[in-house]
């Protein structure tokens, strides 16, 4: 580029190198972000057991959604009350279940 007169107090050349430096330091900080590891179970509650608002919000599911998967077993609940639980234990399985069905398989040949 030319020297144009700038309102900064640097030359325009550092100007520029600065302006690039700043935009990959960004772009490099989102790509990272966007490869996050798989879920783990660590965000699970520490309760031994769970209500079904707690199970839809650690799957990002409607509470429909959910009493459809009791209903295709895909899940166990029991009621004590008028409320029903599901066992911490039981999650954990269903979630590297699902982790390892999401994971690429590596071809053997």
């Amino acid at each position: 580029m030319q020297d144009v007169p700038m309102l900064f107090p640097m030359a325009p050349a550092e100007f520029w190198k600065q302006i690039k430096t700043t935009i990959e330091e960004v772009v490099n900080e989102k790509i990272n972000q966007s490869f996050q590891p798989p879920p783990t179970t660590s965000h699970l509650p520490e309760k031994a057991l769970l209500k079904a608002s707690d199970i839809c919000a650690i799957f990002q599911v409607s509470k429909p959604t959910l009493y459809d998967w009791l209903k295709q077993e895909k899940l166990r609940s029991f009621k004590i009350k008028s409320r029903r639980y599901f066992l911490r234990s039981d999650i954990e399985v269903m979630i590297r279940q699902e982790t390892a069905a999401v994971s690429p398989k590596s071809d053997v040949q």
